[in-house]
């Protein structure tokens, strides 16, 4: 701009209207301003009210048993790992009730389950546990033996007498079951008439695995 337009613009002397046009606009930007300041300081206070409580702990916020339902949804690792948190988490993820679950789900269709995981009164936390470890090892046990019912029928070999009286053989019912027990004795299901025939003539397992 040159200088003389701008010593000319210095010189212009606003009309009453324009003036009143002016000092409106600028009263609407100082109010916009303002509104700017008051939403961005309710913005930080929202902000800081949602920080508030993402650090509280979601066990006061919920109470346990909505903490119980949450947990319920996680896997078993998940649920082991909130026990760490503090003695209120350990009260609530050790349940009974949450456990009993987790433990059905491990348990789910595997032939054996450890005797100790069992026992009566037994915390299912602690049943869990059990059976894990027990899944890691590799040897049979006595007690894996005498802990399973056998299903038993006899071989071709044997004679037609015996295979007339097998179930198998006839094709008119499931399998005879066999029972071993760690005293070395075995026992077949009430009312089993071809028990009598052949426990003699069955090995107990427990002389096979004493034998290997």
């Amino acid at each position: 701009m040159e200088l003389k337009e701008l010593e000319e613009l210095n010189d212009y002397v606003f009309s009453e209207e324009e003036e009143e046009v002016a000092a409106e606009v600028n009263k609407r930007g100082k109010k916009r301003k303002r509104n700017g300041r008051r939403k961005k300081r309710e913005r930080d206070k929202i902000t800081k009210q949602e920080e508030v409580v993402v650090l509280q702990d979601p066990l006061e916020v919920f109470g346990g048993d909505i903490m119980l339902l949450i947990l319920g949804k996680l896997d078993a690792r998940s649920v082991a790992l909130s026990l760490l948190v503090s003695r209120a988490w350990h009260g609530v993820a050790s349940s009974d009730s949450l456990w009993t679950s987790k433990c059905e789900e491990l348990w789910l269709g595997k032939a054996h389950v450890p005797r100790l995981a069992l026992v009566p009164g037994l915390p299912k936390l602690a049943a869990y546990s059990l059976s894990v470890m027990d899944g890691k090892r590799n040897r049979i046990m006595k007690e894996d033996l005498c802990d399973h019912v056998w299903e038993f029928h006899f071989n071709k070999v044997v004679p037609e007498y015996w295979r007339n009286l097998d179930p198998y053989w006839k094709g008119t019912s499931p399998l005879m079951h066999r029972y071993f027990h760690m005293d070395g004795s075995q026992t077949a299901d009430p009312g089993d008439k071809e028990a009598g025939l052949e426990l003699g003539n069955v090995q107990h397992p427990l002389l096979l695995l004493q034998c290997s």
